[in-house]
């Protein structure tokens, strides 16, 4: 696959089978992010790994999954196998938002290559997700988690029509719409 296909099919996935992932694909998708380009070279993200089920079903409850779905909250069954955490620490620079965007993206693409599926999640309940993990708030803030694990759904693009939710289709499957090329480019000489 390469990368203009792997563009057009990475899509979010919230529902998950229960097979759990190699520990070697999840840390590579770390190292995919210690990879990536970061402002000044300053490097200022860590990585937090999880795969225990246990730690994994009590992060659960502090995410918020697919506003736009009815029935968008993985169940019991559906959930994810496994969780990166992305953290900045505060001790090298304050703001990470363009350092998480470039790391999260670069572990997305990895995963797919992979057959590994995610969603990337920003509507968390930061503190007792920090306090699960036994993190140093003072030094670092969680920005993000990555959830991963081999799909239970499927999703695709769909044309642009007025409304940017996605929704589910009557086959099940998750629709993405997304702006026209045209809509998007203001400028071209």
């Amino acid at each position: 696959m390469n990368v203009s296909e792997a563009l057009k099919e990475r899509r979010t996935i919230r529902k998950f089978n229960q097979k759990p992932l190699p520990e070697k694909d999840v840390l590579e998708l770390v190292e995919y992010a210690r990879l990536c380009a970061y402002p000044a070279n300053l490097q200022p993200l860590k990585f937090a790994v999880i795969q225990d089920k246990e730690v994994c079903d009590k992060i659960f409850p502090n995410t918020k999954w697919a506003g736009y779905l009815p029935d968008g909250t993985p169940k019991e069954n559906e959930r994810p196998t496994a969780y990166i955490a992305v953290l900045g620490d505060k001790t090298i620079k304050d703001s990470f938002e363009v350092e998480s965007g470039a790391a999260v993206t670069s572990m997305m693409l990895g995963a797919l290559e992979k057959g590994i599926v995610s969603c990337w999640i920003g509507a968390l309940t930061r503190e007792p997700i920090m306090d699960i993990l036994s993190l140093d708030q003072e030094r670092f803030s969680l920005l993000y988690l990555l959830a991963l694990g081999y799909p239970a759904q499927e999703s695709t693009i769909c044309e642009f029509s007025g409304s940017i939710k996605y929704f589910e289709d009557e086959n099940k499957k998750i629709n993405v719409p997304k702006r026209s090329f045209e809509e998007i480019l203001i400028f071209k000489k």
